[in-house]
């Protein structure tokens, strides 16, 4: 699955009133190996997901700006500059509705078949424990696949395609 362009930025919100601190990526992933890992497990534990909803964009306005936002990156704008706008704009929705945690937020154009697709999701940690080179053990946070609960995955070949979607 060719990875097209891919980002992580972290918004730092902790439970309580605590303003959110949006920490920004100024440089895509490179595409290796961990990162098709990456893709690969988020979309695993994307598609398991019980619950998940199906939804349609609202015409682009004021109050709903994703869909021109989406549609000027598609049609050949900065894919970082996409990502800053997009996740500045969901920190400050998180704030708004007093969600108490934040996380990673990954942002990820990637091609599966003939088909483009955009992943946005918000990861959290899980912290377990490694035994080290030395056989010693110690903590370890890994990214907890298991617990996403704030993520898309946008068609985006329907999407541009499909008027009626936009």
């Amino acid at each position: 699955m060719p990875i097209r362009h891919s980002i992580i930025h972290q918004i730092d919100k902790k439970p309580g009133d605590t303003p959110a601190v949006l920490h920004v990526s100024s440089t895509e992933l490179v595409e290796s190996q961990v990162t098709e890992n990456l893709l690969h497990d988020f979309n695993e534990a994307y598609s398991a997901k019980q619950g998940k909803g199906w939804s349609l964009f609202h015409p682009e306005s004021g109050a709903y700006p994703f869909s021109g936002w989406m549609k000027g990156f598609y049609d050949g704008g900065d894919f970082i500059e996409f990502s800053l706008t997009a996740v500045e704009h969901l920190t400050s929705l998180m704030e708004k509705s007093n969600l108490s945690v934040g996380g990673h937020v990954l942002f990820a154009h990637f091609q599966q078949g003939l088909t483009d697709y955009m992943i946005i999701g918000l990861l959290q940690h899980s912290e377990s424990i490694t035994v080290s080179t030395d056989l010693s053990i110690k903590p370890s946070k890994h990214l907890d696949f298991g617990s996403i609960s704030l993520a898309a995955r946008i068609n985006l070949s329907e999407w541009s395609n499909n008027p009626n979607s936009r």
